[in-house]
Formats: structure tokens, C-alpha cells, sequence
């Protein structure tokens, strides 16, 4: 198979999104939207000393973009108290959507130590971990995240693109087809499967999984797997004639 048609797997650019799927999952104990952003507001007013109202509006100004706002709230709420683990995390999420991992990387290890229940900082410390190129440490922190949301979607789907770029296809294989046990509907589980038997020359097997993968009306850039399943065939009808 020429390297028009099997390259390098984890490099092909198929199903971008699966790592900024998983990310900016900012931890609060209540769901909040823009249009309570007065209400929280109005709470700050009569509370002003208490750290939770000031989470709160960083949580909404995270979650609007509001990146410089949502970082004055949530270092004002660990000032009023410095363990509040949940504002930690999302300040890591400040860092995180500014471009800076190392101090994202900081902020996600110091809120685990804090408290160490929230599974979230797990999450986000491997998306972080893997953006750094460190896919063990990518691996250990979404096995930890694991631990405590067994069934979060694409968690493993990102535990098999590390063991990927570490040419683990072994493992790699098994954190797709756990992802399929707990998800048996992820369209992203099965592309990576076919692409992982094309690094493999398990044509066959790549021809299965992408077909299969494209049942899915979710999955994104289609017209990439669709050349990627023709120049497959093509190769097999030629390698066949040339064999007659």
C-alpha cells in the first residue's frame, strides 16, 4: 500500500475534534447560563465576601469567553478561600482557553490536590498532558478521570489516540473497542479502529470499521474516509488482477 493511502494514522486529519470534544468542561455544582449572569450578579451585591457567588460569575464568564472577567472571579473567590477547589480547576480552564498548558497543567494539579473527588481536573489535565506531546501522563490522568465517570463518552476514544501516538496499537485498539462496550454508537471509536488496521495493512479489518464508521450521519469530514475506503479498494482490485 503506498503512503498516499496508508499514511501515518494518528497524522491523518479525519476526525478532528475528539480532544476539544472532552475540554473546557468547566466543574460547577449548578448549571448556569448567560441569562443568570444578573441573578449572580445581584447575589454578589449582598454577599460580596463569600467565594461562591464569585465562582458562579466566573463560571458564566468562562463559559461567554469572558476570559479576563471570568479570571478576576475565580481569583477572587480563592482569596476568600484558598481551597476552593472548584474555582481552581476552572481557573486552569482560563489558562487552558488562553493557550497556556504549563499553568493550566498547574492550576488542574493543584485543584486535585484539593480535592481529589472532583473527576473533572483528571479530564482536562490529560487533554492538557496530551497537548504537551506527555501521552503517558495523557493516559494516567483519563484513567483517573475514569475512576470516577466510568461512562463519559470519547474519554477512551483519547486514551487510544495516546497509545496511538506512543505506536501501542494494541492498547490502542482496546481503548476503541471499550469506548464501543460503553458507547456502542461513536462514530469517532469505529473511524479510529479503521485506522489503526490501515497503519496496521489490515486492510480488511480498515475496510470494515470505516465503512461502518460512515453509517453515521455525526461523523465529520466524510469525504476524506470516503477516498481513504476507494483508494483501498482500488489497491485491492489492482493487487487481484495483477495476482490473475
Amino acid at each position: 500500500m503506498t503512503e498516499k493511502i496508508r499514511p501515518h494514522w494518528i497524522e491523518i486529519v479525519i476526525f478532528l475534534g475528539v480532544i476539544s470534544l472532552l475540554s473546557i468542561g468547566a466543574y460547577s455544582r449548578n448549571r448556569l447560563w448567560s441569562d443568570e449572569l444578573e441573578l449572580w450578579k445581584d447575589c454578589l451585591k449582598k454577599s460580596p465576601q463569600k467565594e461562591r457567588p464569585h465562582h458562579h460569575l466566573g463560571y458564566l464568564y468562562l463559559n461567554m469567553d469572558r476570559l479576563d472577567d471570568a479570571k478576576e472571579e475565580f481569583e477572587t473567590a480563592l482569596r476568600l478561600n484558598p481551597r476552593y477547589a472548584a474555582s481552581m480547576y476552572n481557573l486552569g480552564l482560563v489558562f487552558f482557553k488562553r493557550g497556556f498548558i504549563e499553568e493550566a497543567i498547574d492550576y488542574y494539579k493543584k485543584a486535585i490536590h484539593l480535592d481529589p473527588n472532583i473527576p473533572e481536573p483528571f479530564k482536562d489535565l490529560g487533554i492538557a498532558y496530551y497537548q504537551k506531546g506527555l501521552y503517558l501522563q495523557a493516559i494516567e490522568a483519563y484513567q483517573k478521570f475514569l475512576e470516577g465517570k466510568p461512562d463519559y463518552v470519547n474519554v477512551r476514544v483519547n486514551i487510544g489516540l495516546a497509545y496511538g501516538k506512543l505506536r501501542q496499537w494494541d492498547k490502542a485498539i482496546r481503548s476503541f473497542q471499550e469506548e464501543l462496550e460503553y458507547h456502542p454508537d461513536n462514530s469517532y471509536a469505529y473511524g479510529y479502529l479503521g485506522i489503526v488496521y490501515l497503519e496496521l495493512e489490515d486492510y480488511s479489518r480498515a475496510l470494515l470499521f470505516l465503512r461502518k464508521a460512515l453509517t453515521y450521519p455525526d461523523l465529520p469530514n466524510r469525504e476524506e474516509i470516503r477516498n481513504v475506503i476507494s483508494a483501498i479498494e482500488a489497491r485491492k482490485i489492482e493487487k487481484k488482477a495483477k495476482g490473475d
